[in-house]
């Protein structure tokens, strides 16, 4: 049987009348103090980080969701589905890893939670793209069990890669398979932020990304880079292996700089967006 968990020990005693609340809070300080202060912070982040994650690409799906129909399609025409599928793959690929190897999955829940999300994104990407060339019906005019057929039929090549992707990273793949390609997730980071970037900058606006969005992957990858490091330095002080840990703290720090150039672009396009709005309103002034 496994051992309470201290948290919930600490509220047990600080909900209880007979107890000094003082002393008990004294007696957490003093674990925190032997933990560590840094250790004890990362896991901290690192529940945060996986609790947020659980609806923070809720602002993209919404901007797929919202509005008339034109503007869903102008979005999913921003979207670049390349870099969605890449980054979906990615995180397939280190959620794998991670549960091949043990890790916590307080330490990397947020990318199964993002990958889902993505899932959705994608999803929602290509029905719209197959609306503004008529591929598909307009689902929202059908009886539910047409709909239902409509969308089958019309989005069965990604449900398919999905299912097929999923059931070989988690059934199939050897150990050693994982492994590689999660350091290959490097590289591949890298890679997959690029098409979006060079949409972006095509397009000179990301008004088809949410900007609450772009901000909290760089947090995210900042809290990341820190609770990886952190474990990193935990082994590397009682010389253990470090090999895993070093992986993970290089694939965060990738992350983090693409995730910092998308944000970027959405900054610097904004300006220019808001400085050419102000030459239009000046103009028509004249």
């Amino acid at each position: 049987m496994a051992p309470p968990n201290p948290l919930w020990l600490l509220l047990d005693l600080l909900k209880d009348p007979d107890t000094n609340n003082k002393i008990v809070l004294q007696m957490a300080w003093s674990q925190v103090k032997a933990i560590g202060y840094g250790k004890v912070l990362a896991a901290l982040l690192s529940a945060l980080t996986v609790g947020v994650s659980s609806f923070i690409r809720i602002p993209q799906i919404r901007k797929l969701l919202i509005k008339t129909e034109a503007d869903r399609v102008r979005v999913a025409k921003g979207l670049s589905l390349q870099s969605l599928t890449i980054d979906t793959l990615n995180s397939l690929v280190h959620v794998s890893f991670n549960s091949h190897n043990g890790i916590p999955f307080i330490n990397y829940g947020e990318s199964l939670l993002l990958g889902i999300q993505n899932a959705i994104i994608i999803l929602l990407t290509k029905y719209y793209r197959l609306r503004a060339n008529d591929e598909i019906d307009n689902v929202s005019k059908l009886p539910l069990s047409e709909a239902i057929k409509e969308l089958t039929d019309g989005l069965a090549q990604p449900l398919l890669i999905m299912a097929g992707s999923v059931i070989f990273f988690t059934k199939i793949a050897p150990s050693s398979l994982i492994s590689a390609l999660e350091i290959l997730n490097i590289p591949i980071s890298i890679i997959s932020k690029i098409p979006q970037i060079k949409t972006n900058h095509r397009l000179q606006t990301v008004s088809h990304l949410s900007d609450v969005v772009l901000r909290a992957n760089v947090l995210g990858s900042i809290i990341r880079v820190y609770t990886s490091y952190t474990d990193y330095s935990s082994k590397a002080k009682r010389n253990k292996n470090t090999v895993d840990e070093k992986i993970l703290v290089a694939g965060y720090t990738t992350s983090l700089i693409m995730n910092s150039i998308l944000l970027g672009q959405s900054i610097v396009y904004d300006k220019l967006g808001r400085g050419r709005r102000v030459k239009d309103d000046e103009v028509k002034k004249e």
